[in-house]
């Protein structure tokens, strides 16, 4: 077996490290979110685990013996190797399990050295985030305990859980690529594979499905190799009698595990890189396919053709419209609330009419740079602006309001939201999706945006620009929060509320009446759900009309 080069595949993945760093630089909006990951999700953890490991670690030698101490790191420590694993799998088969430039690397550099490069890279990656918290933590558990053994064994039984779950998630993730590239019918239906999976994972997590499960394998992988490492965790631990024959089969168990799951990750990365893929045959799209010809009695031909083509654009690349599912994370609180307690809260019907109508304008934000190829073609032809318009209206709404009104209607009705209240705020929303599209066409209008992104390593799709992504949700957000507080009892009393309380920090407390709260929220809605989509619909059709090809 030709192993790794260390000095080749070091070089390697510091230039895929590097390159991860300026693409993150490069996008800004991606960078808001890790800084704001690693705020929340790495900087309270590692300064509350560190006060919390310095100021009761030095008593766990002295709990009483029914605490499971050793059972809960054995178990805890196999359920972090299996979610790091399933981590590590997801990004091998979306980003991280091919290397870019991969026709000039593997005609230049061998195989095992361009796996070894990723392989480190991504422990890098992952390291990078980890490393802060781990460090800390063990260094303030040691130091409470007095003894610098605990920080030696913690860091080895930390190292052991990496390496072998990022290289067994590594090996799992190149192998799904393998079973895509070689089975035509998976290669087929890996779209609709990906939003099923992603699917299913969203009703485990809402439904604690997932918890129970891990809370589970937590007690049955206790004997697991995994497990093992528990003991080399707690081996420095005073108190606690870590079992010498285990801490030796973890030792093995790791030894005997690593060199091998280097080899067949090499094996598996040359079968995928080095073999053929099948090609799955073109599908042919018939002329009739996502055809908008119900709506003849009441729209032109020119409107329908546009909706159709939007409706096909969308069943052809679906990924187009990923940056819609990312706001869908806010309601999962409620929903996974109202799943697990049996109760539907007041909340949900609210965020489920906020999401809704933000999406279906959201989905029409980019007209101009969705045509790509064919806008050429579609400003040269026969149709007009005020047809292009109409077309995206329909194309969106058609599909977008009947799932809002449903799902804002069956949330109200379980609600303890009395029904004028459910029933004004689906209607509200149902006019506010509209409104917003026809604002968010101008505003794709005003910042059209033509280029592509890279959304996986081998996938590219035009989404909108930045400052209209911006622009839309804050009017958007402006205007449902103007309905709220003019139609809403007690809103204006909260919102001034709220106001006088921050500006109070600053010495000058801002006391607002609540009756001109009212008054204003009212104006902001009627000019964004009334005056603005008027005056966005004119200007969007002018911006068709007048449109200039480079």
């Amino acid at each position: 077996m030709n192993w790794p080069r260390l000095r080749k595949s070091a070089s390697i993945a510091r230039i895929e490290y590097r390159r991860s760093i300026r693409a993150m630089l490069k996008n800004p909006v991606q960078l808001l979110a890790f800084g704001f990951f690693l705020l929340v999700f790495v900087g309270g953890p590692t300064l509350g685990g560190s006060y919390v490991a310095y100021t009761l670690g030095g008593q766990i030698g002295d709990l009483p013996a029914s605490i499971p101490v050793l059972a809960f790191a054995r178990g805890g420590l196999a359920v972090a190797w299996l979610m790091l694993a399933a981590i590590v799998t997801t990004r091998a088969v979306g980003k991280t399990g091919r290397i870019d430039h991969e026709a000039g690397m593997l005609t230049t550099v061998p195989a095992r050295d361009v796996v070894g490069g990723l392989v480190l890279a991504e422990f890098a990656r992952i390291g990078s985030v980890a490393a802060l918290p781990v460090l800390s933590i063990s260094a303030a558990w040691s130091l409470a305990l007095g003894t610098p053994t605990a920080f030696v064994t913690i860091i080895l039984a930390l190292l052991g859980v990496f390496t072998t779950a990022i290289l067994t998630g590594h090996i799992v993730g190149l192998l799904l690529k393998l079973a895509f590239a070689r089975s035509e019918l998976l290669a087929k239906y890996k779209s609709v594979l990906a939003v099923a999976g992603f699917a299913v994972y969203m009703a485990a997590v809402m439904s604690n499905a997932l918890g129970r499960v891990m809370g589970s394998l937590g007690t049955v992988l206790q004997d697991a190799p995994t497990g093992w490492l528990g003991d080399v965790f707690m081996l420095g631990i005073p108190g606690v009698s870590a079992s010498l024959v285990r801490v030796a089969g973890a030792v093995t168990f790791v030894g005997i595990t690593v060199p091998l799951l280097v080899s067949l990750d090499v094996r598996t990365a040359t079968r995928l890189w080095y073999g053929d893929q099948v090609q799955v045959e073109n599908k042919r799209y018939e002329a009739s396919e996502s055809s908008a010809e119900f709506l003849a009695r009441f729209v032109s031909r020119p409107t329908r053709t546009v909706t159709a083509n939007v409706w096909r654009r969308t069943k052809r690349a679906p990924l187009r419209l990923l940056y819609v599912v990312y706001p869908l994370f806010f309601v999962t609180a409620p929903l996974q609330e109202a799943v697990q307690t049996g109760v539907v809260s007041k909340y949900l019907s609210v965020s489920i009419a906020l999401y809704g109508a933000w999406a279906i304008g959201a989905s029409a934000l980019n007209p101009l740079g969705d045509e790509g190829a064919m806008l050429p073609v579609t400003v040269t032809s026969t149709i007009r602006g005020k047809q292009f318009v109409r077309g995206h209206v329909l194309a969106v709404s058609l599909v977008g309001l009947p799932l809002m009104i449903v799902g804002t209607g069956v949330a109200g009705v379980l609600s303890p939201l009395p029904p004028e209240r459910w029933v004004g705020l689906t209607l509200a929303s149902a006019l506010l999706g509209i409104a917003g599209t026809v604002v968010a066409l101008a505003i794709g209008t005003v910042f059209p945006r033509f280029s592509s992104v890279r959304v996986t390593r081998s996938r590219r799709v035009v989404v909108p620009s930045k400052s209209a992504f911006a622009l839309y949700t804050l009017l958007l957000l402006a205007g449902f929060a103007g309905v709220a507080v003019a139609v809403v009892p007690g809103a204006p009393s909260m919102v001034a509320g709220f106001v006088a309380f921050v500006t109070h920090f600053v010495e000058y407390p801002v006391m607002l009446d609540p009756t001109y709260v009212r008054t204003f929220g009212g104006t902001m809605a009627v000019l964004l759900g009334v005056v603005a989509p008027p005056l966005s619909y004119r200007y969007a059709i002018r911006g068709f009309d007048n449109y200039v090809l480079d």
